[in-house]
C-alpha cells in the first residue's frame, strides 16, 4: 500500500490547500497520515466567540478530526506547539520531530507548503522549511536501506512535494475580491506558474473538499469566501512543486512537463 503524509501547521491547513488531492489518492488506495503542528488556537472563532485559546484550541481538534474523517485520513497527529511561534522554535526541534514522523510512517510521498506558506503565514513557511529539511535526511535513510538491498530505483525513491497557489490563480482572485491583496505584511503574489509541476483535477473530489471545509465551522469566513465564489480554480484543481524526488533536488522551468498526478 502507497502512504502519504500531509505536513501543515494548522487545522484546516489541509482542506483548504490538498482536500481533493487526498480524497483522490484515498479513494486509489492510499494511506494518509497527517501531522498537524498546532491546534490553531489563536485563529479566529466563528459562531464560538467569544471563546478562550485553549477551548478554542479543542474545538480546532474537532473540526479537524471531522475533516479528516470524511476525507479518509488514516492517521492524525497532533504535535501540540503553540500556534503562531513555530517560527521562534530553536533550529532542528520540529525537524527531528518530523523527520522520526516520517521514519515511523515510511512514506512514499510527503506534501507540505511551498516557501511562500501560500498566505506568507509564518508558521506555514516555518512548516516548510522543516518538512523540507526532514525530508532531506529521510530521503537519504530511504536510499540508504535500498542500497543494503540492492533495490534502489528511482519509482521507490520518496517524493516531497510542495502545495502551492500559482501567480495566476492569485492575481485572479485578488482581482475577484477572494483573497486580500496583502497578507502578513507582505503583498499575497503566489508562486511562479513556471515552478508548477503538477496540477491535480479534483473535479470528482469537489464535494468532498466542500464537506471537509464546511468541518472546520470556527473558520466560517474564511471557508464561506472560499466556497461562495463559484468560479474558484482552487475548487476543481489543486496546485504543486515537486522539490525533491529521493535527495535529488528538483528545478522546474517553463519548458518542463506538467503532471496531473503525484
Amino acid at each position: 500500500m502507497k502512504r502519504l503524509l500531509l505536513v501543515f501547521a494548522h487545522p484546516d491547513d489541509e482542506s483548504f490547500t490538498a482536500a481533493g488531492t487526498i480524497a483522490k489518492y484515498r479513494k486509489a488506495g492510499w494511506e494518509v497520515t497527517l501531522v498537524c503542528a498546532t491546534h490553531g488556537e489563536k485563529g479566529g472563532a466563528g459562531p464560538y466567540a467569544p471563546v478562550s485559546s485553549q477551548k478554542l484550541g479543542a474545538i480546532r481538534q474537532k473540526e479537524l478530526e471531522e475533516a479528516a474523517a470524511v476525507l479518509g485520513i488514516s492517521h492524525m497527529i497532533l504535535l501540540d506547539y503553540k500556534d503562531g511561534k513555530l517560527a521562534k522554535l530553536e533550529a532542528g526541534e520540529l525537524e527531528d520531530i518530523l523527520y522520526k514522523k516520517m521514519e515511523e510512517t515510511i512514506p512514499d510521498c510527503i506534501i507540505t507548503f511551498d516557501t511562500t506558506g501560500v498566505s506568507n503565514h509564518p508558521d506555514h513557511i516555518k512548516i516548510s522549511y522543516a518538512t523540507t529539511f526532514a525530508f532531506q535526511k529521510y530521503a537519504a535513510w530511504v536510499e540508504d536501506q535500498l542500497r543494503l538491498r540492492s533495490t534502489i530505483t528511482t519509482d521507490v525513491l520518496p517524493k516531497l512535494y510542495y502545495a502551492c497557489m500559482p501567480e495566476s490563480v492569485a492575481a485572479f482572485l485578488k482581482k475577484n475580491k477572494n483573497i486580500p491583496t496583502q497578507s502578513f505584511g507582505k503583498p499575497w503574489t503566489g508562486t511562479a506558474d513556471k515552478l508548477v509541476t503538477t496540477v491535480i483535477d479534483i473535479s470528482r473530489f469537489t464535494g468532498l473538499k466542500r464537506k471537509a471545509l464546511l468541518s472546520h465551522r470556527s473558520q466560517q469566513v474564511d471557508v464561506q469566501r472560499f466556497l461562495s465564489f463559484a468560479a474558484n480554480p482552487l475548487a476543481k484543481h489543486e496546485y504543486f512543486i515537486l522539490r525533491m524526488h529521493g535527495t535529488t533536488e528538483v528545478f522546474m522551468g517553463k519548458n518542463d512537463r506538467v503532471f496531473n498526478k503525484l
